[in-house]
This record gives C-alpha cells, structure tokens and sequence, in this order.
C-alpha cells in the first residue's frame, strides 16, 4: 500500500462525508491509516473484502467536524477518538437506530448524533478529509466504528 498523494486543495465543504487523516481503516493487511490507502487496496466491508475504486482528498483551512469520543458508541467503538465530516453515515445498531429513525439498524450522519459531551462538534484547523468509493455503497471499518461509503462515480 503506498501513500495517497492526489490531494485536491478547496477552501469549500466539497466532500459530505470522510474521514480525518489519521482515522485507521481495517484492510486486508491489517489496520491502516486512511491517507495511506490506494485505489485497488482490499478493504473488509460487511460484505467481505472489496477493491477501492476512488479516493477523493480534500484539505480545509478550517472545518466544522463529529468528534465521536472513545467508546462512545460501544465497547471500543471507536477505539480511540475520532473525527469525521458532519454528513458521515455512521451505521448503528442499538437505542440510537430506534430513537432517532424508530428501526432496529439506520445509517445516521454523524452530525445527528451529536449530544454535545460525547459526540460533539468541533472546529478543526487545516483538516485533510478522505472519502473512499466502491463498486457499490459499503460499510467499512475505521477506528472499530462502521462508516458508510460511497460507490464510485462514473463520468459520462
């Protein structure tokens, strides 16, 4: 796996979901940070493995972003802190999923999960986001926690 370098610089919130740099996502070859990922590296969805397609980068001055505190999800979920872009889908299967779309399991973005302690906005100076594409949406693991992707587009 070799470090992603095709970063595309905006002062704009042009990515609505991704992950921080740093944020460690579980690959065929073990745990690895997101920025160094490549199109083609094997990804364990809860599909099963699956080949990234595209990877979109995005540096911003300043961002408005989920920081989801250690466990605050789970047991270890995530692991450790992390932040995520506020429309990231995070997949939930417990007391959130019922009370907030009144279903045992839901994609909910992370922005609506904030309770203002434990998830909870915050400004990030100079956050370099990552969104990864598949042949089709999946759910990943990225710091033990489960993230929606997208699918790759296709340009006409």
């Amino acid at each position: 796996m070799t470090q992603n370098t095709a970063t595309i610089y905006r002062t704009d919130a042009a990515l609505t979901n991704g992950l921080v740099a740093g944020t460690t996502v579980m690959t065929l070859a073990g745990e690895m940070p997101v920025e160094y990922l490549s199109v083609g590296d094997r990804i364990i969805t809860r599909s099963g493995a699956r080949a990234i397609r595209a990877i979109h980068s995005t540096v911003l001055p300043t961002a408005k972003l989920v920081c989801i505190s250690a466990s605050a999800l789970g047991v270890e979920q995530p692991e450790e802190d992390m932040r995520v872009s506020p429309d990231q889908g995070i997949h939930i299967r417990d007391w959130r999923a019922k009370a907030l779309k009144g279903v045992a399991q839901a994609v909910i973005a992370a922005k609506e999960l904030a309770d203002g302690e434990y998830i909870r906005m915050e400004t990030v100076v100079g956050a370099c986001l990552y969104s990864l594409e598949f042949d089709v949406a999946e759910v990943i693991y990225a710091n033990g926690v489960e993230v929606t992707c997208t699918p790759a587009t296709v340009a006409a």
